[in-house]
């Protein structure tokens, strides 16, 4: 008659495998949880493997996930592939897919993602890997992810999953002589002790998974853009198009992720497929009349106001280094460059065909710099948008200016 297979941790003690064998087919040890940092490793993994191989036990091993992102799984199959080198196991690698007090209310969507790119990095470095969650989490959670032997935990007298299954984890309640007063035991089915065939051997001479190449980001941390959508997380696959903030800074980035960029501090998540226009930085002084489409209750606010009646006025002062560093005519609120959208001079004193002359120095529309003789010749408007205005002379265009930069001659 067969016996169950017992799955252990640190939480088990200190295992007399000498006893446990009597009563066992079978090990799932887990080897650590979250990402590939010593502090992780379960205390108790390394003697459980020594003495499951030196006592000819057959074993895998499981991970407890924390990923919240394809590229933490990655991390997390990368913790597993340290700790199973060198180790020859008989049974499959586990992933641990059921910490909902931690990850909240993901997606099955993200979840499917998770699970892909954990089994993907284990089964490219030659292991058999599996996917180990209760029942609710394979009906609600996990009902996408089908490529992957399954590990079910159902504690009760019968299983009423209705897909295929090797493993079911029925009680957690166990008693085993040489473990501690509670164990995990499951059941077994059909080829399971046999199925892992020689995929599982992390022998020394087995290569290191081939690394993923880099993936070459567009832009960093403080760069101004424009964009057309957003996205509620890093991981999301679904575009907010109805937005009223259409630019801002970005101020974090998260390499691999679908939405790598996260928008001031919590704006939303874009990626490069969404941004339309990187910016270079513009510096108002005290006496700018701007123009805005949101405002800021203080300097340090995150939390822009959209529904505004006053889109324009005069920077009264200036914080250095403040998320907002602007405040508007001596308290009507404070603005940041991802909320101005230019400059407020009033160019209606301006109209085509007048001539004019660019202030010294001043530079283009754009910030950059204007050829030295643009300062010592008369121009004509040519165009007026806004606070633009496009100058030239004899119907060809010189330059755009903002007007602010402009003196009537």
């Amino acid at each position: 008659m067969a016996k169950p297979i017992i799955d252990v941790s640190q939480f088990n003690g200190t295992v007399n495998w000498e006893l446990v064998k009597k009563q066992v087919d079978g090990a799932i040890i887990r080897c650590g949880y979250g990402g590939n940092v010593a502090k992780q490793d379960d205390t108790q993994y390394l003697r459980n493997v020594k003495e499951c191989t030196r006592l000819k036990i057959p074993f895998g091993v499981y991970l407890f996930s924390y990923a919240r992102s394809a590229a933490e799984a990655r991390d997390e199959a990368d913790h597993v592939l340290r700790l199973v080198k060198g180790w020859n196991l008989a049974l499959p690698i586990y992933y641990d897919l059921e910490r909902s007090n931690y990850v909240g209310d993901m997606s099955a969507a993200l979840y499917t993602q998770i699970a892909n790119a954990f089994c993907k990095r284990i089964e490219a470095a030659g292991g058999f890997v599996g996917i180990y969650a209760n029942l609710d989490y394979w009906n609600n959670k996990l009902m996408n992810v089908n490529d992957y032997t399954r590990w079910l935990a159902q504690w009760s007298s019968t299983p009423t999953y209705d897909k295929a299954f090797k493993l079911w984890q029925y009680t957690s309640d166990a008693k085993v002589e040489g473990s501690s007063e509670r164990n995990d035991l499951s059941r077994y089915y059909d080829d399971f002790l046999t199925m892992a065939g020689k995929r599982n051997y992390f022998g020394d001479d087995t290569p290191d998974p081939k690394p993923e190449p880099p993936t070459k980001l567009k832009y960093k941390v403080g760069d101004d853009v424009s964009f057309r959508a957003l996205y509620r997380s890093s991981d999301s696959a679904v575009p907010i198009t109805d937005i009223a903030i259409h630019r801002g800074k970005i101020t974090r980035v998260i390499e691999k992720a679908r939405n790598p960029y996260l928008i001031n501090d919590g704006t939303g998540w874009v990626n490069d497929a969404v941004i339309t226009t990187k910016h270079t930085p513009k510096t108002y002084q005290v006496g700018d009349k701007v123009r805005f489409h949101a405002l800021y209750v203080s300097s340090d606010a995150t939390e822009a106001v959209t529904d505004i009646a006053v889109h324009q006025g005069t920077i009264t002062k200036i914080v250095a280094d403040a998320r907002n560093p602007y405040l508007i005519n001596n308290g009507t609120g404070w603005v940041n460059n991802s909320v101005i959208d230019g400059y407020a001079e009033d160019s209606s004193t301006l109209k085509v065909k007048d001539l004019v002359k660019v202030k010294k120095n001043a530079p283009d529309y754009q910030g950059n710099p204007l050829a030295p003789f643009v300062y010592d010749t008369v121009y004509e408007v040519m165009e007026i948008k806004g606070d633009r205005v496009v100058i030239g002379k004899n119907n060809q265009v010189t330059a755009a200016v903002a007007a602010k930069n402009l003196i009537k001659v």
